[in-house]
């Protein structure tokens, strides 16, 4: 069994420090500038860049969009 899925088949949420490393590498492989991938998870380009590095957390809001925008299409 997959560590992300549960015994009923569903998804586990994954963790805040899982979701900002998945941020970091559509960051780096994007065709999305820097700001447009802040402003599309409801941040500017200064918290995403602390976010990134580790000296800021993201909000359970901020989370809410950064999966949303990582959700496959």
């Amino acid at each position: 069994m997959s560590p992300d899925v549960n015994s009923k088949g569903g998804e586990q949420p994954l963790s805040n420090s899982a979701i900002v490393a998945k941020l970091m590498q559509l960051v780096e492989n994007s065709d999305l500038s820097f700001y447009q991938i802040a402003s599309l998870v409801g941040t500017s380009g200064t918290i995403l860049s602390m976010w990134l590095a580790g000296t800021a957390k993201p909000q359970s809001t901020n989370l809410a969009e950064i999966e949303k925008l990582l959700r496959p299409q």
